[in-house]
């Protein structure tokens, strides 16, 4: 052989290194990006086990109650409206909670978003209470269930959770993020709960895009830098506030801005921009919502 077949066959095998190279790290990125959406959907179908678990406990008889409504985990500021966030409470049979074995009588349950940081994340916990019936107060006390909120009582099943929301759905079709049945009356409770809940967790909040210029308030196209996740909602997280989105990145287009209760605004380049997985199930509640009468 020659030294220009030698040479020829030398850069022959470079590129196909090269090339195999290439095609194991894509594929090594693909199976990494699946397991991580992997775990993210064990750790919802885990918080949903449990939520349809306490759900399936409601307590249906006359002393039986519900309330979905929201709690202000931060006042409104000079910029920003009061942050309001979601809250399930309701009173369940203790004997059907999964994590009461033996126990009889009335377990009051409230589900609910705690801010992780408040000062500079709209990223929650969502948290989960239970204590018996006959407390020295009850979580139906919409000042003692926020003090228990705010002195971080409950238990976190998942954290990294910017938006959730419960719907009621009622018998003739009728939806609401607020409701009450109060106990000891005739009203019947809704047939089932819509639970959306989004997350950002992994690479998507470890090494989030982040904005490669400032943003004015009303500006409606977005120019970022990094890796934009490949499984998104069409919500994003800027700072502390939401916009609707649309496109492929690195340019984005904002179809609506101040969303979901914030306030459009300016934003320094560098800032972070979260993209949440949507995840959504269905609760329905025991007995299709019919009161169970002495």
């Amino acid at each position: 052989m020659t030294l220009v077949e030698i040479t020829l066959a030398l850069a022959l095998m470079a590129l196909l290194g090269l090339f195999v190279t290439g095609v194991v790290r894509s594929v090594l990125g693909i199976w990494q990006t699946a397991e991580r959406q992997g775990r993210g959907d064990l750790a919802f179908n885990s918080c949903y086990e449990l939520m349809a678990a306490d759900v399936s406990a409601l307590h249906t008889g006359p002393r039986g109650w519900l309330v979905l409504d929201q709690w202000e985990a931060l006042p409104a500021g000079e910029d920003q409206p009061a942050w309001l966030l979601p809250r399930l409470r309701f009173l369940a049979r203790a004997e059907g909670l999964p994590d009461n074995p033996g126990l009889r009588g009335g377990m009051e349950v409230m589900w609910t978003l705690v801010p992780e940081n408040a000062t500079n994340s709209r990223l929650c916990r969502l948290m989960r209470v239970t204590q018996p019936e006959n407390s020295e107060e009850s979580l139906q006390s919409d000042r003692y269930a926020s003090s228990l909120l705010r002195g971080g009582g409950g238990i976190a099943v998942l954290d990294g959770v910017p938006w959730v929301e419960w719907i009621a759905m009622e018998s003739n079709g009728d939806q609401s993020s607020i409701t009450e049945v109060a106990a000891e009356s005739p009203t019947v409770f809704p047939v089932a709960l819509q639970f959306n809940l989004e997350r950002i967790a992994g690479s998507a909040r470890e090494r989030p895009p982040s904005l490669d210029e400032t943003v004015a308030s009303s500006q409606t196209r977005f120019k970022l830098r990094g890796t934009m996740p490949l499984r998104a909602s069409s919500w994003a997280l800027v700072d502390f506030e939401w916009v609707e989105w649309t496109g492929t990145g690195p340019q984005i287009s904002i179809k609506n801005r101040g969303e979901r209760s914030t306030v459009p605004s300016s934003h320094d380049r560098g800032a972070s921009v979260f993209f949440p997985r949507s995840f959504t199930a269905k609760l329905p509640l025991s007995a299709k919502g019919r009161r169970i009468q002495p």
